[in-house]
């Protein structure tokens, strides 16, 4: 019997963009990275697909099936429906940005799947080849968690870092593998995919893991510039050519449920027990790429299958699972991925009349130290969801309210900006609850709480230059660089010369009690090395000789915020004890300061939408009084500020 192989057979193609000068067009992918992850994993899982005890086992089941349906006047099984859970890897970027990838675009590569492995007619899954099956197979997002909670199937993971810098196929394996136990849903009941932003130069774009493998890490990793279909792109998609309809995974899920690739064994693979153990797929000598025309690889056997989901093609080529290769599937799930079929995940739980559920998208840092957290708000209930309450606090202290009011229908969401803070240089938790939907007592408690860790900008206080140092790798022209007073760009640099090398520099002067941020970019999204692209590198370093930021395989690009806020204006807000009466308020409300000739500078108003309601400076301390009689009923934020430093309180007006 073939032994997996097929690690000889791995070759490099040229992704096909726009930008026709671009690295990126120059740059070798992967099409898919399983055969060696499973040559890996079989080691220690020797009963797992690719042994040869699994296949004897496989064969006797796809043995029995045939001969069942011959002796049957209905040709059809009952279809088989697979629970999906999509796990987006991202690094608190708002959903939407890369690789934070949006609902749309997961649903797209759903959609995708249930038309291929359906061969649904009048979509891109169909073909009319006589070999050509409807392989019974369908896939939902699933509706309920492993605890029983209402899911969109979507699980959001902040990794708190910029996607994973592999160096090898080998090593991206490692590093995703690491990521997995704490991510996934049981096995047994969902296939888990996870989306990853692999950003170190393999050029592979997914992987599975083959049936019968460890629980742990079972599933499908997709790089997310390949997952979902150009097809149904609403302006958010974030696609590659000439891999973006969705057969990336398309393909990945075939070997999660049993199928090799047609080229398995080259023209050795003549035969249903050699090569991909299916007769009605011909012998390929080798992967075809592209969408060739006229393609016969092999002495005998007939035609490549250029257009078989299990080649190399690109996306655009691909539309057929033959009648052997749905055998394997369907065989496939009445063994090693049987508990599949008694999953009820892709059921809502049982129903209750009010349900809020909260997710946090962000805490969208910006100036230094300022956030303004979005939250998603969902209705898991039966009512229409007109009312709740969102609670949040910064590190466990004291908890600030918002009231939101609205109409939400069972699954539908909206996305709530809470009212903009500052918070103290340095590492901080950001909590968040919802509670009173409607009033009422929530009757799920399981999705009431969300939070998430961040880190405000770099201190830098003491400091008056910055130093810019850039080694380029062989690509300058793709390289730039900016560097500005937070919001506005005051200096910048780049694209450079294709094949200099020669180390650039440049100094920065900086003032106390401001806020900066540098940004490198790579045109081509694979930073500046390595390899046959050359070592190029990048460090930001103070007057002390300290590194700010440094890197090199930091993707399109890397962001660094600086601080040069002193402690002094920190301790302004603690030791004057700034507080606000009366609260709530009717016609007047009033500012009170420990230390009343050490004036703010001003203050903002804000209504829960966050709209500015009012803005004034203070000049004297009669300004500390607000006239607030023309403020409508309701909650408000006042924003006291200081030196570009603030800090909110919320008050009500009767």
């Amino acid at each position: 019997m073939k032994k997996i192989t097929l690690l000889l057979l791995l070759f490099s193609q040229s992704i096909l963009l726009l930008q026709a000068q671009s690295k990126k067009d120059e740059k070798p992918v992967i099409r898919c990275g399983s055969d060696q992850y499973n040559h890996q994993l079989i080691r220690s899982h020797p009963e797992m697909m690719g042994g040869d005890r699994f296949e004897q086992s496989l064969q006797k089941i796809i043995a029995f099936k045939k001969a069942q349906r011959l002796s049957e006047t209905k040709a059809t099984n009952a279809v088989i429906t697979i629970p999906v859970v999509v796990h987006v890897f991202h690094n608190g970027e708002d959903v939407g940005v890369a690789p934070n990838i949006t609902d749309a675009q997961i649903a797209s590569q759903i959609a995708v799947l249930n038309q291929d492995f359906r061969r649904a007619a009048g979509t891109p899954g169909f073909n009319t080849s006589a070999v050509g099956a409807d392989v019974e197979i369908e896939f939902c997002l699933a509706q309920q968690t492993p605890d029983g909670c209402p899911t969109n199937g979507i699980d959001r993971i902040d990794l708190g870092q910029d996607g994973i810098i592999e160096t090898s196929e080998s090593d991206a394996f490692t590093k995703v593998n690491a990521l997995k136990p704490s991510t996934i849903w049981d096995s047994s009941n969902y296939l888990n995919i996870w989306t990853i932003k692999l950003k170190g130069g393999s050029g592979l774009l997914g992987y599975a893991q083959f049936p019968g493998g460890s629980s742990a890490t079972d599933g499908v990793v997709i790089d997310y510039k390949y997952f979902g279909s150009i097809d149904y792109n609403d302006g958010s998609f974030l696609l590659n050519a000439p891999y973006n309809k969705g057969r990336t995974t398309t393909h990945e899920v075939g070997h999660y449920l049993g199928l090799y690739h047609t080229f398995e064994g080259g023209c050795a693979g003549e035969n249903s027990t050699s090569g991909d153990f299916c007769a009605d797929t011909p012998a390929v000598a080798e992967a075809n790429e592209l969408c060739p025309e006229n393609v016969d690889s092999c002495p005998t056997g007939g035609a490549d299958m250029v257009e078989n989901y299990m080649d190399y093609t690109q996306d655009s080529c691909m539309n057929i699972f033959t009648i052997d290769q749905k055998s394997r599937m369907q065989a496939t799930m009445s063994s090693s991925r049987l508990s599949l079929l008694s999953s009820n995940a892709c059921s809502a739980p049982v129903a209750v009349n009010y349900d809020g559920s909260i997710q946090l998208e962000g805490v969208n840092l910006s100036n230094c130290s300022v956030i303004a957290p979005k939250v998603r708000l969902t209705n898991y209930g039966t009512s229409t969801l007109t009312s709740a309450t969102i609670n949040y606090n910064i590190d466990g202290g004291t908890s600030q309210s918002q009231p939101w009011s609205g109409a939400l229908q069972y699954g539908e969401y909206v996305i709530v900006t809470l009212p903009s803070q500052n918070v103290a240089l340095g590492n901080h938790d950001f909590n968040v609850s919802v509670t009173n939907p409607n009033g009422n007592v929530d009757s799920r408690d399981c999705n009431d709480l969300a939070s998430i860790n961040f880190d405000t900008a770099i201190n830098v206080s003491g400091t008056s230059k910055l130093y810019l140092t850039i080694t380029p790798d062989n690509y300058g022209s793709e390289i730039t660089w900016e560097f500005g007073d937070g919001t506005n760009m005051v200096a910048s640099g780049g694209p450079y010369t294709d094949g200099d090398t020669t180390t650039i520099t440049a100094t920065f002067d900086i003032s106390d009690n401001s806020c900066y941020y540098f940004k490198i970019i790579d045109a081509a999204g694979d930073g500046i090395c390595c390899g046959e692209f050359g070592d190029g590198s990048y460090e930001l370093k103070d007057d002390s000789d300290n590194i700010i930021a440094s890197g090199a395989q930091y993707g399109s690009s890397q962001t660094t915020n600086i601080s040069t806020l002193t402690l002094g204006i920190d301790e302004y807000f603690a030791k004057n004890n700034i507080k606000i009466y009366p609260n709530p308020a009717s016609d007047m409300l009033n500012i009170s300061l420990a230390i009343s000739n050490d004036l703010p500078d001003g203050y903002k108003i804000y209504n829960t939408l966050g709209q500015l309601i009012s803005n004034s400076v203070v000049n004297s301390i009669s300004d500390l009084a607000i006239n607030t009689s023309q403020f409508k009923s309701g909650l408000y934020f006042i924003r006291i500020e200081k030196e570009g430093h603030f800090v909110s309180y919320p008050f009500v007006k009767k």
